[in-house]
């Protein structure tokens, strides 16, 4: 996690690896509760608003280094994954209001 991203106390953030189990599995095999698709649904909003934010800083930080081409390139790549997540998100798990 971003050293700068502040966070609630008990907040559990989903890691890589559960992002990569969760890509793979079959939502008509797992039952979705409205906690966990609250859950779901915010974390994928917290991931989408820091990739922003990281390839934004990364956009205007840039001085033509390969150091800031290669964060440029990593936040580029983090907000291609982010966006490939909520789509997953928003295709598989119903929002419960």
């Amino acid at each position: 996690m971003n050293a700068q991203t502040e966070q609630a106390a008990g907040y559990e953030e989903l890691s890589s690896a559960d992002f990569s189990a969760l890509e793979s599995w079959d939502p008509a095999k797992v039952v979705i509760t409205p906690r966990m698709a609250a859950r779901l649904w915010l974390q994928t909003s917290l991931r989408l608003t820091r990739a922003q934010k990281e390839l934004h800083d990364a956009i205007f930080a840039n001085d033509g280094s390969d150091e800031s081409l290669d964060r440029f390139a990593s936040a580029r790549a983090e907000l291609d994954s982010a966006e490939a997540w909520a789509l997953h998100v928003s295709r598989n798990i119903p929002r419960y209001r």
